[in-house]
């Protein structure tokens, strides 16, 4: 008899600890990257009645009850909501965001509602800083030594001079004898200063255009097919099927006492594309029969910019996104991935830790080794499944009354049991 209280106790015991675990997870639906767990049981053997065996031989056994056998992690995919910073992340697939805690050791999460803190430090809601690979030189290297990703607060970055410009004209080969056509585009000298470069093409008689350039309006040379810079107009030749022949390579050279101090090296003008091969590819400028114009630039230079913004990339890669409309790669998220991921040991505020039976992380880059990618401005929400839990609920409430049934039986029993006494 004493050997039923126990069982009936046990249920009790197992069926809370259901309780709890539902409890938990339904508690933390809303929790950003939140993994539920599922409660599993197990019989208990422990005791036989007496040493006997029945006629078929088998051992007469009477249950002790049930026990806890485990609280598994649930690790399945959360749904990936839009979030309101660019900052914030998403694991898609498997793997975990490193941090450091205030002690230097190294915890996992999946929750990526990370922020940067005064000194630019990518942090969690905690404090923990995030880990990752630094770029250095613009060039992040994956593999290298981790270390706290850091956005560049107040960052300026320099200008850069123009020095190759790609112009696609098209000069109309039945324009009339000395009507002008021209080309314009914005290029930058050493300190970031925008300047205007002019680009004249004149119709000749014998269908050829002679071109001459200005910078902010004052001639500069130019240097054709790799000859000295020259203030003469350089003719541009076609043949019978429109395609430049002549020059073959053409350079504007500025006029550098203009430049208020400032310098602007020679600006080569790309006349036709190469190949991925290699190889010789389209003319950019060419004379159809058609109005002259032309229909896109491209430039190397820019202004001075301030950091405005960052944004992530598929592989975590970390972009500062300038005022001037340029981004450099500042750090990549670092991803680990354990043996047995069910083995981590979960801490509290999001966090895990690694154990003997999750094994040590292996941490890379995101999109390697079997981790997933990184979906930026992105939060992975809970993946805890609400009808699942209520079902669940309903399960250890209704195994909680049966058990608590079960001791009021027996309550009875020995009630009885005394009365006959």
């Amino acid at each position: 008899m004493t050997f039923s209280f126990n069982a009936a106790l046990s249920g009790l015991n197992a069926n809370s600890n259901a309780l709890s675990v539902v409890g938990n997870n339904i508690a933390n639906a809303n929790t950003i990257g939140f993994r539920s767990s599922t409660i599993t049981f197990a019989d208990v053997f422990a005791n036989s009645y007496g040493a006997r065996l029945n006629g078929a031989g088998l051992a007469l056994q009477i249950g002790d009850g049930v026990q806890t056998a485990s609280i598994q992690t649930n690790l399945s995919q959360g749904t990936l909501n839009e979030a309101s910073s660019q900052l914030h992340a998403a694991v898609q697939g498997n793997g975990f965001f490193v941090v450091r805690n205030s002690e230097g050791a190294l915890n996992y999460t999946r929750a990526g509602d990370f922020t940067i803190d005064n000194q630019g430090y990518l942090i969690t809601p905690g404090g923990l800083q995030v880990q990752g690979y630094s770029a250095v030189n613009g060039v992040v290297t994956p593999g290298s030594s981790l270390t706290s990703l850091r956005i560049p607060i107040g960052q300026t970055l320099p200008p850069n001079t123009t020095t190759n410009a790609t112009l696609r004209i098209n000069l109309n080969s039945d324009a009339v004898t000395g009507s002008t056509f021209h080309a314009t585009m914005e290029v930058f000298d050493s300190r970031g200063t925008s300047r205007t470069m002019d680009m004249t093409y004149t119709r000749l008689a014998d269908g050829s255009f002679d071109m001459t350039a200005t910078i902010d309006g004052t001639p500069a040379q130019l240097s054709a097919n790799g000859g000295p810079a020259a203030g003469t107009p350089v003719n541009f030749v076609f043949d019978s099927l429109g395609n430049l022949t002549s020059p073959t390579s053409l350079a504007v050279v500025p006029d550098q006492t203009q430049l208020g101090g400032a310098t602007l090296p020679n600006i080569d003008i790309n006349l036709r594309e190469t190949n991925p091969d290699g190889t010789p590819g389209a003319f950019n400028i060419v004379s159809y029969a058609r109005v002259s114009n032309f229909s896109a630039t491209t430039q190397d230079g820019f202004p001075a910019g301030e950091l405005s913004g960052a944004s992530i990339d598929p592989n975590g890669v970390i972009l500062a996104i300038f005022s001037n409309g340029q981004s450099r790669p500042i750090g990549q998220y670092g991803l680990a991935t354990f043996n047995s991921s069910e083995g981590l040991s979960r801490l509290g505020g999001n966090l895990f830790a690694e154990t003997l039976a999750s094994n040590q992380a292996t941490i890379g880059a995101p999109g390697s080794g079997g981790r997933g990618l990184i979906a930026g401005g992105y939060l992975e929400q809970s993946n805890v499944n609400i009808t699942n839990e209520f079902v669940k609920l309903i399960e250890a409430q209704r195994g909680f009354q049966a058990n608590s049934r079960v001791i009021n039986s027996l309550n009875e029993t020995f009630q009885s049991l005394l009365q006959v006494i």
